[in-house]
């Protein structure tokens, strides 16, 4: 029966933000448009409004609701029901509207939103193995779940992130000597994306979190426009109940011609400790060592 239909995963909260501002942000993006007009015509019970989207749903190719359930993954004699009205809803649509099936067309990756700037990152979050033999840093690790339907998910031990740099002559030094990069940068970089969402979501560190956060550059060579730039520093974010604490190494390859990067690399590796509300670390709380790494996006 699933090969009756195309899946696609998003975060609903981008499609059908809950707080008012957000909400206006998006109300003319089509994205939106789309979605609204699917989650109106649902029936009520389906359909959670006001309130948090999370669900599965089955759509026609104008947004036409054919079946779907608000939080409806933790029964699956239900979804298989509800996907076979779907389909029977479909085969009637198809026909009425004239509709043909067509290949899925192949399009190029998109960032998230509010992902900009000249230095665009990629973000890959994983737990690094605790001793011989140990399995942490497996995308996928056998570890002790959560019940119900947050059992698969809690095993799922990778996640990945962006970050946009406004200008990326701000990690690229000036002279032959070993420069700080700006403060600024590095505590951005500390409170957006070194955090602990290997297995769920951690929020960003808050201001007062961060205790160090110091990053240095040199340049190691240069040949023609090329420049190699050499990164070293260290962290400490630490907000009582939990904290990260790291090194970090990088390199670069700066082209002064394109001005750009044409390579990019960041690593921080350290301890963490404690659990946030979402990010499945209840019966994991550390110390425990964990890795991030920081990569230019090539889309």
């Amino acid at each position: 029966m699933s090969r009756e239909f195309v899946t696609v995963a998003d975060e609903v909260y981008m499609l059908y933000p809950e707080d008012p501002g957000n909400l206006n942000r998006v109300k003319d993006r089509p994205e939106h448009q789309f979605f609204k007009k699917y989650g109106e015509a649902m029936p009520a019970g389906d359909w959670h409004h006001p309130g948090t989207k999370q669900g599965i749903y089955m759509m026609g190719p104008n947004a036409e609701y054919l079946e779907g359930r608000f939080a409806a993954s933790g029964d699956p004699g239900d979804m298989r029901a509800r996907m076979t009205r779907a389909l029977e809803r479909w085969t009637a649509l198809a026909k009425s509207n004239g509709y043909a099936n067509s290949p899925v067309p192949s399009v190029k990756t998109s960032l998230p939103p509010g992902i900009t700037g000249s230095l665009i990152l990629k973000v890959n979050l994983r737990d690094l193995p605790r001793g011989g033999g140990d399995t942490s840093g497996s995308r996928i690790e056998e570890v002790k779940a959560r019940t119900g339907q947050w059992n698969e998910f809690t095993k799922w031990a990778w996640n990945e992130n962006w970050i946009g740099l406004p200008d990326a002559r701000s990690l690229v030094p000036s002279t032959g000597a070993v420069e700080n990069v700006s403060a600024t940068v590095i505590e951005r970089i500390c409170r957006e994306v070194l955090v602990d969402n290997v297995r769920g979501q951690a929020p960003r560190w808050k201001p007062e979190a961060i205790k160090e956060a110091n990053l240095t550059m040199r340049i190691q060579s240069q040949k023609g426009s090329l420049t190699q730039v050499e990164y070293t520093g260290s962290c400490l974010m630490d907000s009582g109940a939990n904290s990260y604490r790291a090194k970090l190494y990088g390199q670069s390859t700066w082209n002064s011609s394109s001005g750009s990067f044409e390579k990019f690399d960041l690593v921080a590796t350290g301890m963490r400790s404690g659990a946030w509300q979402f990010n499945q670390r209840e019966q994991d709380k550390g110390p425990a060592p964990m890795g991030v790494s920081l990569s230019l996006y090539n889309p």
